[in-house]
């Protein structure tokens, strides 16, 4: 026990020479040029180092966490939440990760196809055999054209056949344009007026470039459409996921960029929702009518014999046409229209009269020519190209505002700033991840959004660590290209780590260990983990061996076939804990009490109890040898088949406390009477009393 102590005291002393962390020299920051400089030494350089590796494990813990979010209720959600913001290091984060994983399945995982490399070879094979056959034709070709005879053609022949040469210019101007307009027979007045005109516009405009035709516009409208909705949706899920992730992170541990994204998110959500709720406000006067209109509308479709189920979800437009609309109507089956029309849209989809009235419908009598014309002119002339512009640069915009500081530096590194800051070294490992973002396949960006983390292929792997990489390490690589040959689904392998950390961690936790069980796991030197409080965590065949523990009570954690050898116990007394078969050998007792501890074969073997009593606690086939007690009373604790052999006992009175088949064999005792405590079936045997 003394040399335990003295290796803890050696430990805190270590601990204590240690270099405390270091502080970022904020106050030191400087700006050179468009680069903000941040001197730190060496403490600080690793202390940062290590604060990015930790988030990043972290980060993949919180990931494997949330992706079974949806296979815990809502207690189950919250016990993650509260146990991930306690842990303090990766190990304890790794203990709350684990809880989940015991009590959730194993996701199933898209097992790669079968027969793939059959479906390569047969494609490989079909290529050969197509390269094969075209030279083959080529050569056939050759053959049949051989035996004609070439004329040659000379510059005094103007006639070949139907054909009259033309003397080719001595020298061609080469003209460079971004888009051509090819005149035909065709074009009629009409059209051609009406492009001169549309090219006046595009002047007028102080446009460049060639015209736009109205086709390229209406698919960029769309493109930007189904670009903004994809952004909103893309926000809506990050901002949920952001969420998850710091929820379950350590506080110790969170990216602060996170959290500021997440901020940032909520205070524009903020900004939005308010101004709805005052333009609802204001509105809500004007509404009135309109409630009336719509139920009395409701009504009377009801009369009419019409469903009106989910009527109040549905859009209602009233003498409301679209003219010239851009794109056809959205959800067309929450859409209720009365004598409004769409008339003369741009575009030619849509049902009904949308489609019937539409301008390319309308025109279609007129030549192709000029239907192209007139839409053309239609698009420029309204103003959409220049609306499409306008929104494409906005959300460009806004793109770049988030990722660039307010004197346009981009608030990440690029290939030309790192070259210029960092070297040549820096750029390679820059052009690494370009070729490796090059190289993601459409299953690792699913993966990315869905569950945070993908797993790279042997491709990716030799990018990113093989000879030509900067990040070159040979034994990493061999070792992860291994285990993507052995493991059909390496998400196992991430699991295990898990695991692993979170064990390291059970013999070093000092706030208290809850809710885990030991199941088949000895605890050999585990002094550290309790000397802290150990709460509903069941120990069950796992010894305690050389495991000196000071304050560290247990609390209805039942101890099965848990035998306690060399480990005294100073302060840590036992309560509401039950014990079967589970022998204390060599193991000192100091203020200890056993408070509510029933126990069934239990001997105390060598075991000296000082100020243990034994309260409320029965037990059954429980010997006592060579095991003195001192102020360790018997309160309320009856006995059956448990003797004191070779154990005196001073101050230790039997209060309350009938014994059966009890004996006391060869252990005198002083000042330790029995007190309204019946023995039956007893026996002692030479043990002189004093005082007692």
């Amino acid at each position: 026990m003394f040399a335990t102590l003295l290796f803890l005291s050696l430990l805190v002393a270590c601990y204590a020479l240690q270099p405390q962390p270091a502080q970022l020299p904020m106050n030191h920051a400087y700006q050179d040029g468009k680069v903000l400089r941040l001197p730190l030494d060496g403490n600080a350089t690793e202390e940062l180092l290590d604060k990015w590796m930790n988030q990043a494990i972290s980060g993949l813990m919180a990931a494997v966490a949330s992706g079974r979010l949806d296979q815990l209720d809502s207690d189950q959600r919250d016990e993650l939440q509260r146990c991930s913001k306690a842990a303090y290091t990766v190990p304890e984060h790794a203990v709350c990760v684990v809880k989940v994983l015991n009590i959730t399945r194993h996701i199933k995982r898209r097992m790669k196809p079968k027969g793939t490399k059959n479906v390569k070879r047969q494609a490989k094979a079909t290529k050969n055999g197509t390269k094969r056959s075209s030279q083959k034709n080529a050569r056939s070709l050759a053959i049949l054209t051989s035996h004609v005879k070439r004329e040659p053609i000379t510059r005094k022949r103007q006639w070949v056949g139907g054909l009259r040469l033309a003397r080719a210019k001595r020298s061609v101007q080469v003209v460079n344009r971004s888009s051509y307009n090819l005149t035909s027979s065709e074009d009629s007045f009409l059209s051609k007026v009406v492009r001169q005109t549309t090219q006046t516009i595009r002047k007028l405009k102080d446009k460049d470039g060639g015209l736009q035709s109205w086709r390229a516009t209406v698919d960029r409208i769309k493109y930007v459409g189904e670009k903004a909705r994809a952004m909103a949706k893309r926000r809506k899920v990050m901002k949920k996921r952001l969420r998850q992730l710091l929820g379950n992170t350590p506080s110790d541990f969170e990216d602060t960029m996170k959290r500021l994204a997440v901020n940032e998110m909520e205070v524009e959500d903020e900004k939005l929702s308010l101004k709805r709720k005052l333009a609802k406000e204001k509105n809500s006067e004007i509404r009135v009518p309109m409630r009336v209109f719509r139920e009395s509308l409701k009504i009377a479709l009801a009369l009419s014999g019409k469903n009106v189920s989910d009527f109040d979800k549905k859009t209602i437009k009233l003498l409301s046409p679209r003219f010239l609309s851009i794109v056809p109507e959205q959800d067309t089956e929450d859409l209720i229209t009365l004598l409004s029309p769409s008339l003369f849209s741009i575009h030619d989809q849509g049902n009904g009269t949308e489609k019937s009235m539409s301008l390319p419908n309308l025109i279609k009598a007129l030549p192709n020519k000029d239907q192209e014309a007139w839409l053309d002119f239609i698009m420029e002339a309204s103003g959409v190209i220049d609306a499409v512009d306008m929104t494409e640069k906005a959300q460009k915009h806004i793109r770049e505002r988030e990722t660039r500081g307010p004197d346009g530096t981009p608030l990440y590194f690029v290939k030309e700033n790192v070259t210029t800051i960092l070297g040549d070294i820096e750029r390679r490992k820059i052009e690494t991840f370009e070729e490796l973002d090059r190289l993601y396949t459409e299953k690792q960006k699913d993966d990315l959004d869905k569950q945070g983390y993908a797993f790279l292929t042997t491709k990716q792997l030799d990018v990113v660590y093989g000879p030509a990489s900067p990040y070159n390490k040979s034994d990493s690589h061999q070792l992860f290209k291994s285990l993507l040959r052995m493991h059909d689904d390496p998400h196992h392998l991430i699991e295990n780590n898990i695991r692993a950390l979170a064990e390291a961690k059970k013999f070093r936790r000092r706030q208290g260990i809850e809710l885990m069980p030991f199941v088949l796991m000895p605890l050999t030197f585990a002094g550290a983990a309790l000397s802290a409080p150990v709460v509903l965590s069941p120990l069950v065949l796992s010894p305690i061996t050389l495991s000196p523990a000071v304050l560290g009570p247990i609390i209805l954690s039942p101890w099965v076939f848990t035998p306690l050898t060399l480990s005294p116990r100073v302060l840590a007394p036992l309560i509401l804990n039950p014990l079967v078969f589970s022998p204390i050998l060599l193991s000192p007792l100091v203020l200890h009490p056993l408070i509510l501890v029933p126990g069934v074969f239990n001997p105390v073997t060598l075991s000296p109890m000082v100020l243990s009593p034994l309260i409320l606690s029965p037990q059954v086939f429980t010997p006592v040898t060579l095991s003195p007690l001192v102020l360790s009373p018997l309160i309320y604790n009856p006995m059956a088949g448990s003797p004191l052999v070779l154990s005196p006992f001073l101050l230790s009175p039997i209060i309350c406390s009938p014994q059966f088949l009890f004996a006391v064999v060869l252990s005198p005792y002083a000042l330790s009477p029995i007190i309204q405590s019946k023995l039956i079936a007893s026996e002692v045997i030479l043990s002189p009393s004093w005082m007692s």
